[in-house]
């Protein structure tokens, strides 16, 4: 299936997320490894749920971690990308050797700066996710442009739902779309998922 943009799903939290997103054509998906976030899953876990599928590209998602330990758990379940909530300098990047998506949360912030965020990591990263509520004193022309500029996950609360022509409109590279918990293991309705991904279908 393809779509108008790529997708990533996040949290991956059980295989039933995992092998719908490959089964969909789901280009990402990404785990979280912040022990501090409800999101949070373990290792081990992430890597039972890896062996089982194919096709999409992995995410880990990093809080207040060194830089030791992002390395060796992200070459351990071998993650295709890393994406950065924390506030690790931007010439700490390079040691991870991995793509590297530095994730700047928008909410209550203002163009300066999410501007000076990019500015300071551009050299090191290989994308961006803007992530939570947008303020109504950002524009979607100023998303629009970071959007042209850069390699962006929008993983972004606007005023209204995300509708298929702002996305044909902001034109990101990804859209990130919502994970969540199973009903009881191995079930899970995705009516609501399909009826989504029917609005970014080409």
């Amino acid at each position: 299936m393809s779509y108008i943009t790529k997708l990533s799903l996040y949290p991956i939290t059980n295989l039933s997320d995992a092998r719908f997103a490959a089964a969909a054509g789901i280009s990402y998906v990404g785990f979280c490894f912040d022990p501090s976030s409800p999101q949070f899953i373990l290792p081990i876990k992430a890597k039972e749920i890896l062996d089982w599928i194919s096709g999409s590209h992995a995410i880990g998602y990093f809080g207040a971690q060194e830089v030791d330990e992002v390395l060796a758990l992200s070459e351990l379940l071998n993650m295709d990308v890393v994406a950065l909530e924390n506030n690790l300098l931007p010439d700490e990047l390079p040691a991870i050797g991995k793509p590297i998506i530095k994730v700047i949360d928008v909410s209550h912030k203002d163009v300066n700066f999410i501007s000076n965020e990019i500015d300071a990591y551009q050299q090191y990263a290989d994308g961006f996710e803007l992530k939570g509520v947008l303020p109504t004193s950002v524009s979607l022309d100023f998303v629009k442009d970071i959007c042209a500029k850069h390699k962006v996950f929008l993983n972004l609360t606007l005023g209204s739902a995300m509708s298929r022509e702002t996305l044909l409109n902001l034109a990101p590279y990804a859209l990130v779309l919502a994970g969540g918990n199973e009903e009881k293991t191995g079930l899970k309705e995705y009516d609501e998922l399909n009826d989504l991904l029917s609005l970014f279908t080409l």
